[in-house]
């Protein structure tokens, strides 16, 4: 048969004591996290795409780019108020692409 004697009022409240702390750490932690993946994840990834939305209102016709795909063209012109535009990517062929999705420009 198992003695429980030893689990006596005082060891009882002790154990009660550790586990509201623990709780309370791990409610502490969580903000902690959620601050630290803001920093590590969310920020950086606003500043890359403001930096991505810049860059693509700054294109200009002759600009050579490199679309989300991996084609690489040379800017022809911009239709639908620069909401489109037509890359040329071989002699006397041009293809058109939405602006967004061109990735990136080449120097």
């Amino acid at each position: 048969m198992l003695n429980f004697n030893f689990l006596t009022p005082d060891i009882l409240i002790l154990a009660q004591e550790e586990g509201s702390k623990s709780s309370l750490q791990s409610l502490i932690i969580i903000p902690i996290m959620l601050v630290a993946m803001y920093f590590l994840v969310i920020l950086p990834n606003k500043k890359e795409e403001k930096k991505r939305k810049e860059m693509i209102t700054n294109l200009q016709k002759g600009d050579n780019v490199v679309t989300n795909s991996g084609l690489h063209g040379k800017i022809v012109e911009f239709k639908d108020n620069n909401e489109t535009v037509v890359l040329s990517v071989a002699a006397n062929t041009n293809i058109t692409f939405e602006t967004s999705a061109i990735l990136k420009k080449k120097a």
